[in-house]
């Protein structure tokens, strides 16, 4: 691929993700897409074959991004808390560098046909067993209350997946704010000390 259609397919991707971000990948036409870009929709298909395409290749994007974060801390020596704090400042951090494509990855996935379908939700779920693992490691070395693993990595995970919806770049706080905040709330609870 030449760098001029390596550069047109990552505006292609992008004004895709952002479509798909603000309006679904149902409401969004392949005329929609190459209106934004101001081509033909038929110029389109000389680098795609389908819709689909364009939105597998951004949920990909997303999952690939959300393992580089997690990767690195999950096989690193630190305790398990430790992981825990940085993967959730790293997952935090993934989404708020890119607000449209963590919406796109956590709503839009359903429109896959069955096998993609099969093989997105198969790498989320190791996504989620990661955390998973870091939850029983920090309950197993009681740093953490004997609790349901579960149901504890899916309240961490819920906390930060819905950032996207509220997060703003000139808002009043950053990432690593967030971060700080979202574990402190989830290591200590809401109850305040001695209550």
């Amino acid at each position: 691929m030449t760098e001029v259609a390596a550069a047109r397919r990552d505006v292609l991707l992008a004004t895709a993700e952002q479509l798909f971000a603000a309006r679904g990948y149902q409401a969004t036409s392949v005329r929609d897409i190459a209106e934004a870009m101001d081509i033909k929709a038929g110029s389109l298909y000389a680098h795609i074959e389908t819709k689909e395409d364009l939105l597998w290749e951004i949920l990909t994007a997303a999952a690939d991004r959300f393992f580089a974060a997690a990767d690195p801390i999950v096989e690193s020596d630190l305790l398990p808390m430790e992981k825990l704090r940085q993967l959730i400042a790293a997952h935090v951090q993934v989404i708020t560098d890119g607000a449209s494509l963590a919406a796109v990855y956590m709503n839009e996935w359903r429109h896959l046909t069955d096998l993609r379908r099969t093989e997105f939700t198969a790498r989320r779920d190791a996504y989620e067993a990661l955390v998973r693992g870091i939850v029983r490691d920090g309950i197993r070395s009681g740093e953490l209350a004997d609790l349901d693993e579960k149901f504890a990595t899916l309240l961490i995970l819920s906390s930060m997946n819905w950032i996207y919806q509220w997060y703003r770049t000139d808002g009043p706080m950053t990432p690593d704010e967030i971060a700080r905040k979202l574990t402190e709330m989830l290591f200590k609870g809401l109850r305040r000390a001695g209550a």
